[in-house]
């Protein structure tokens, strides 16, 4: 009985790792950076919270996503000026997507590349033009605190 339960687990960790070799060939897994805390995940939670906070014009929520001590001073539709390249009045995100989740080897910096898909509103030649209807990729960069938690930094972030 020892004998088939060490053969049995020996065949479920080769399993194991060829599937795993299998999903990095692939490119579905890039095994030097798999997250076994949590903190990819959480990141991407945040970030499409953000983006979806953007999505609704919640400008007060989104700047909460920042340093607590400066949140007062971000001027969040001056940013998606910045960014979109129109008033926040005239954009409309559609939708958004987090693609990658992207922390560096000391664990206190991260990336969180998305896809945003919006168009301007405005009059009939605007709305049914090509160039009404856009889509970028933005980085949100995060940094990890002293006491632990992460906060974004939007100057970096909406540029």
């Amino acid at each position: 009985m020892g004998k088939k339960s060490i053969i049995i687990g020996a065949v479920v960790v080769l399993l194991a790792g060829a599937a795993l070799v299998a999903l990095q060939q692939a490119r579905l897994v890039d095994v030097a950076r798999l997250d076994f805390s949590g903190q990819t995940k959480w990141l991407a939670d945040r970030s499409y919270d953000f983006l979806e906070d953007l999505k609704y014009k919640d400008f007060a929520k989104s700047a909460t996503y920042h340093l607590a001590a400066t949140q007062e001073k971000r001027d969040i539709p001056e940013l998606i000026r910045r960014v979109f390249g129109v008033k926040h009045e005239v954009l409309d995100i559609e939708r958004f997507e987090v693609l990658e989740v992207d922390l560096d080897r000391s664990g206190l910096r991260a990336r969180v590349r998305t896809q945003v898909y919006f168009h301007i509103l405005g009059d009939r030649t605007v709305r049914e033009s090509a160039a009404g209807r856009r889509d970028i990729e933005l980085l949100l960069y995060w940094f990890k605190q002293d006491d632990g938690q992460w906060v974004m930094e939007l100057e970096s972030s909406l540029r």
